[in-house]
């Protein structure tokens, strides 16, 4: 059997396995967000759509375009999507993020004159 056989063989193996939803070494496996799904997700984590945008490292537009269904997210975007639909509080647990904006305590103290 040649090479090219062999080559052609292994690839054609791979393309039925990867029809049939196996797995495949060396391959990652494509990750599908729906719409809904990330607006329902944001929601989870009590983000803003700007908050959000800048966890995922995406643009403001990007997002408002994933949630309307215009563009769907890939590659490491759905990927963490998916691991905050998982766990909504590991964005703030890893990053820091609030979901509500820290109040701010005030520097100035009051002081009292005595007369």
């Amino acid at each position: 059997m040649s090479t090219l056989f062999a080559d052609l063989k292994a690839g054609l193996e791979e393309a039925l396995d990867h029809a049939h939803g196996r797995s495949i070494v060396g391959y990652e496996r494509t990750i599908l967000v729906e719409r809904s799904e990330i607006q329902a997700i944001r929601a989870k984590t009590g983000l803003t759509q700007k908050q959000f945008a800048s966890v995922l490292g995406a643009s403001l537009d990007t997002l408002r375009k994933w949630e309307q269904g215009t563009r769907v997210p890939s590659g490491a975007a759905a990927r963490l999507i998916r691991i905050i639909a998982y766990r909504p509080t590991i964005v703030e647990e890893a990053l820091g993020v609030m979901s509500e904006p820290a109040q701010r305590k005030s520097r100035r103290h009051e002081t009292t004159r005595v007369t």
